[in-house]
């Protein structure tokens, strides 16, 4: 029996204690989970620009042509297509979550033209083989200048993936919008992600030694700095591209058993929280049954302390977090006075140029971005810094603070110790229950009401990291995130020096205009790394505070006297020690053997 026959075994299971618990929220969870569970998934999103022939290539593992190959550059809408044992379905995904089913003209016209209220648009169906079901591509909109609306849909897709592939047009090759783009993408990918490269449109019989081809692969590599396993694609109008080694490949990878033990352990990891949830429900109606009258005195007084210690924690949290932004945006402003005078000084030393021509070229893509760089990652550090020592004075209260409560759980009320276990467990003590949490609690504050879990590739959580901490992985990707807005945006800014070659061969203005050009690309520059600190430290700090009121009102309302919407009911004690027994052998006994 393989790891993923164990899982749906195993789910059976959960599905049967989850609906005798009979509790909206819980049920919600297993439903994401089941269905990830049955139907496993890998995530592949296809970059490239719009010439490239992306679609193309998703048309060649279906052998149909499903996906319009031609498509206008402002097209923003995401196309996925899932590769199963399916007959043709397609469908659109709204941004409330809805999945509505169309015909297939829809569909194409949605494709050209997509409407406001559209997430993604989604095709299921049969591969010209079943070796390739489970895989689910993402054709995403050509980035062009990487407008607001793309940059905010690629951060979202690029992330999940298992697998990028990055498709170029042999004909084309890399462009500047190529290079801006590659290396953002370079800056907000895991290195667990792998990164593959299709050129597309090749010439028949052309080889890897191909001087275009070796330039385009290392330009890749530099830009992402990391080595691209390469393939070589003929394409012509009259078929699908001949793209068979890649598909091959990917399905390779994709059944390696690391690959397939990663994604195992994972669904067994969400699968666990779901269960740890039942856990401290089943926990708490017994210890409701069994505890004394007296004992709700000693409930209503910890469930103050509860509130109190949230209004506290709530409050550092947000004095922090408010330090940190301010200062930040001063060394901002700081960084980018000294960037402009650092220029001015330059461009005014005429003893620092060889031939007027080339100061154009070392300016756009070495000077300046080498200041702004080095600025940036000034900024960072100071941002690193302090949100790690905020993360450890936080760690010290939420430790003590749950020492003291503990302590008087059991000395006051021992029959609440393991709903209160259960619930420290869940939210401090074991990091990949913290981990689950998150991924479920940034699920709901996206889409309220949302039952699309296919928009979250639940193997990012990352099991086997045994150091896995959900603050060193959020500082991370809000480190990476604003050095890529940084990098994007000085090479964006910079790029007018191309447009403005003419001027800078005058020889009364060259110094002048150079000069114009840079402190403009330092002014939106720095714009842009304002907003960009303003928003990920804001989204941080919403992690952080939604872990924490998540933490506190799961104490209010486990320990609470007033019933809720969350409670179980109807169900008696005998029944509820079977359950907890149950419970206890499929998390802690079984592990993952056959059940």
């Amino acid at each position: 029996m393989n790891i993923f026959d164990n899982c749906i075994k195993r789910q059976e299971k959960i599905d049967s204690i989850v609906e005798t618990l009979g509790i909206k929220d819980i049920i919600d969870k297993n439903s994401l989970v089941k269905e990830r569970v049955v139907n496993p998934s890998h995530y592949v999103v296809m970059l490239g620009e719009t010439s490239s022939g992306k679609s193309a290539l998703i048309n060649s593992i279906l052998e149909k042509k499903i996906m319009i190959e031609s498509v206008k550059p402002t097209t923003g809408v995401v196309a996925e297509v899932v590769v199963s044992d399916e007959e043709d379905i397609w469908s659109k995904v709204g941004k409330d979550g809805s999945i509505t089913e169309l015909e297939k003209d829809e569909f194409d016209k949605l494709v050209v033209n997509p409407t406001s209220d559209i997430h993604r648009l989604r095709y299921k169906g049969r591969s010209k083989e079943d070796k390739f079901a489970g895989i689910r591509l993402f054709d995403t909109p050509g980035y062009g200048s990487l407008v607001d609306y793309h940059e905010d849909i690629l951060r979202e897709f690029i992330p999940e993936g298992d697998f990028i592939v990055y498709v170029v047009s042999y004909r084309v090759g890399l462009n500047d919008d190529d290079y801006q783009f590659l290396k953002y993408v370079g800056e907000i990918i895991s290195d667990k992600v792998e990164v593959i490269l299709a050129i597309n449109m090749c010439p028949k019989d052309t080889t890897e030694d191909n001087k275009r081809i070796t330039e385009i692969r290392k330009n890749i590599n530099e830009c992402i700095h990391r080595d691209v396993e390469t393939f070589l694609i003929e394409s012509s109008s009259e078929k699908n591209p001949d793209a068979q080694k890649l598909w091959n490949y990917i399905y390779e990878r994709v059944n390696n058993p690391e690959k397939i033990e990663e994604l195992g352990e994972a669904l067994k990891n969400y699968q666990d929280y779901v269960l740890g949830e039942c856990e401290i429900k089943v926990n708490s109606k017994i210890a409701s049954i069994e505890s004394a009258q007296n004992d709700l005195n000693e409930r209503k007084k910890l469930t103050k302390e509860f509130f109190e210690c949230k209004e506290e924690i709530t409050a550092i949290l947000e004095r922090g977090f408010t330090k940190t932004k301010v200062k930040s945006v001063r060394l901002i402003d700081k960084a980018a006075a000294t960037i402009k005078e650092d220029v001015r000084k330059y461009v005014e030393d005429e003893t620092k140029w060889t031939k007027r021509e080339e100061t154009y070229s070392f300016m756009q893509h070495y000077y300046v971005p080498k200041l702004t760089t080095e600025e940036t990652e000034h900024i960072l550090s100071y941002i690193e810094d302090e949100i790690i020592l905020l993360d450890k004075a936080m760690k010290e209260i939420l430790n003590k603070t749950a020492t003291v409560l503990e302590d008087k759980v059991k000395v006051n009320i021992p029959c609440y110790s393991e709903v209160m276990e259960g619930i420290l467990k869940k939210h401090i003590g074991d990091a990949m229950k913290q981990a689950a949490g998150e991924m479920f609690r940034s699920f709901d504050s996206k889409k309220k009401g949302n039952k699309d879990s296919s928009r979250t590739n639940f193997k990012r959580l990352e099991s086997t990291d045994t150091e896995y901490d959900i603050n060193n992985k959020g500082l991370a990707k809000l480190i990476k995130a604003i050095r890529a807005t940084s990098l994007k945006g000085i090479t964006h800014y910079l790029s007018v020096f191309t447009d403005s070659i003419i001027y800078l061969y005058d020889t009364l203005t060259w110094q002048n205009k150079i000069q114009e050009i840079s402190m403009e690309a330092i002014d939106n520059w720095a714009q842009d790394v304002e907003g960009a600190v303003r928003k990920y430290i804001d989204e941080f700090k919403e992690t952080n505070r939604r872990e924490i009121m998540s933490l506190f009102d799961e104490l209010t309302q486990e320990f609470s006297e007033d019933e809720t919407d969350d409670v179980i009911e109807d169900i008696d004690h005998e029944t509820l020690i079977k359950l907890k027994r149950e419970i206890d052998f499929i998390l802690h006994k079984c592990l993952f053997a056959s059940i």
